[in-house]
């Protein structure tokens, strides 16, 4: 998205009708300090996103590596309980 020269005049023109010459500068004062906050804010989620998927991809690239480690391996379960025999028991509500 980008704003031309024309599009920056007519939001100028508008905001200093609605805000006013007197507080026209302390908006665009807080305006700014939003921008900067935000545009700070992504570079740290960017940051921590790369490192995340740096991590996973050293983590794949592992000899013998074939999950993360910090998921659980359904084949590490071990075997299912026996089932234990109960003796025939019918339908609920069976008079057996």
């Amino acid at each position: 998205m980008s704003l031309g020269p024309a599009e920056i005049l007519v939001i100028l023109v508008i905001a200093l009708v609605v805000f006013g010459p007197s507080r026209l500068p302390e908006v665009s004062r807080q305006v700014g300090g939003a921008m900067r906050e935000f545009r700070r804010v992504q570079g740290t989620v960017r940051r921590e996103l790369a490192d995340t998927l740096r991590d996973e991809t050293e983590v794949q690239r592992r000899p013998g590596a074939t999950h993360h480690p910090q998921e659980p391996d359904h084949d590490d379960v071990g075997p299912s309980p026996e089932p234990v025999d109960r003796g025939f028991e019918g339908p609920p509500g069976s008079f057996s």
